[in-house]
């Protein structure tokens, strides 16, 4: 990726659209859900890049995403999303829900080839004037082994604009994580 220079309100220039590699992981054995923690999402960065593959243990499941503030799971009704098909007019949009985000629009397959792609922006995780949020694209095959984008979008719902946020889970709708990649980049 190529550094590029902009001018600053004052007349100092800074570089800006520098990635820093922060987490390369592989899932190699069965888990419920994986995390990324505080120890690669806190007061460094505000902005993060995240890059993922997962195939589910079972068959015809989602993809979904919750955050942890204060090192604590966040589970109640604090999130709104909207998930939509770039194939078709489907799509779904949840509002004061228990998740971040639905990582695709539909439900996708286990088998050899089938699974998930993800690339996401992370952002305002440490702001307490503006939620943090997440925008992104999804690539899966479904359960019948057909190809399936999707675009996604999540937010803290604004009731919880304050809540500094230290790390998020992925996890599907039923079944474990069979296997996967994340790599996770903290944006300059």
């Amino acid at each position: 990726m190529a550094l590029t220079k902009v001018l600053d309100e004052g007349t100092n220039f800074t570089t800006v659209g520098a990635l820093v590699r922060l987490l390369n992981a592989s899932i190699t054995s069965a888990v419920s859900e994986y995390d990324i923690d505080s120890t690669y999402i806190n007061s460094t960065y505000d902005h993060y890049m995240i890059q993922a593959e997962f195939l589910p243990a079972t068959d015809n499941v989602h993809m979904y995403i919750r955050v942890f503030v204060g090192g604590s799971i966040q589970t109640g009704n604090i999130y709104g999303y909207e998930t939509a098909a770039m194939s078709s007019s489907a799509y779904d949009n949840q509002d004061g829900t228990s998740t971040l985000c639905k990582i695709s629009h539909g439900p996708m397959g286990n088998a050899t080839g089938e699974g998930l792609t993800l690339n996401a922006h992370l952002q305002n995780v440490n702001s307490t004037t503006r939620p943090c949020a997440i925008t992104g694209m999804s690539n899966i095959a479904n359960t019948d082994g057909s190809p399936n984008s999707s675009t996604l979008a999540g937010q803290l719902i604004p009731a919880n604009v304050a809540n500094v946020v230290n790390g998020i889970r992925f996890y599907f709708s039923s079944g474990n994580i069979a296997s996967g990649t994340v790599k996770l980049y903290g944006v300059r």
